[in-house]
């Protein structure tokens, strides 16, 4: 069996049950700007989406609704991080599987999977606390949660890589901002089942393995609870 870790940003959340097995997952993510009125004046992606991918998803993030941190009355740029399984077609568009506010995600690289549990066929998860400056370089990172799912030596790898990343951060006023994320690291087979790499997130919520969330967003999103899927 090959096995190797996965960040968020490499593999997609764990899949509802009722997904197809061989259903396309992905994440995109959308750059959003609001005024000082906190009203949405752009959604723009980052990366290259197709077009009907763009359109389906852009259709619903236009119901959805984004307020600025303590009411903030200055102009805020956040990014939107979509994970979605499914393709759209004339007959279907992506399902949403979960969606959150913060800093851009722009340059990952991968833990060294240690050797002795490479060889076991041992897989875990790691949840790290990183602290993003407005630099959008890592200062810190440390683990959330008491417990972790994984070797020592398997946290050791993913906090050696997270050093390393990079983010975009949030903006206020014009102004980048820092930020601290809880971002999973899994350790699994190439081909994981629906329910790999769950882990549990701030006020013990369940989440996928491309669930990241941000501590203290400049911008929250509420989302309609009928256009998540969950996992």
């Amino acid at each position: 069996m090959t096995l190797k870790p996965l960040i968020p940003l490499l593999l997609a959340a764990a899949v509802p049950a009722a997904f197809a097995q061989g259903d396309r997952e992905a994440v995109h993510t959308f750059q959003v700007d609001l005024d000082a009125q906190g009203r949405v004046t752009s959604i723009d992606p980052v990366d290259a989406i197709p077009d009907a991918t763009r359109a389906a998803l852009q259709a619903h993030i236009a119901n959805w609704r984004f307020e600025p941190r303590d009411g903030a009355t200055q102009a805020t740029r956040t990014y939107l991080r979509v994970a979605t399984a499914g393709e759209s077609s004339a007959t279907s568009t992506p399902r949403i599987i979960s969606a959150s506010t913060g800093p851009a995600m722009t340059h990952l690289t991968q833990p060294v999977y240690p050797t002795s549990e490479l060889r076991r066929g041992e897989g875990g998860v790691v949840v790290l606390e990183i602290a993003v400056g407005a630099d959008g370089r890592v200062h810190d990172v440390g683990f959330h949660g008491d417990r972790q799912q994984a070797t020592r030596s398997m946290a050791q790898a993913a906090r050696d890589a997270a050093l390393a990343w990079q983010f975009t951060p949030e903006q206020v006023d014009g102004q980048p901002v820092a930020s601290t994320v809880v971002v999973p690291v899994c350790f699994m087979a190439v081909n994981p089942d629906p329910y790999s790499c769950t882990w549990q997130g701030p006020e013990a919520r369940n989440l996928s393995r491309y669930a990241v969330v941000n501590l203290d967003p400049v911008v929250r999103v509420d989302i309609p609870s009928q256009q998540i899927a969950g996992f």
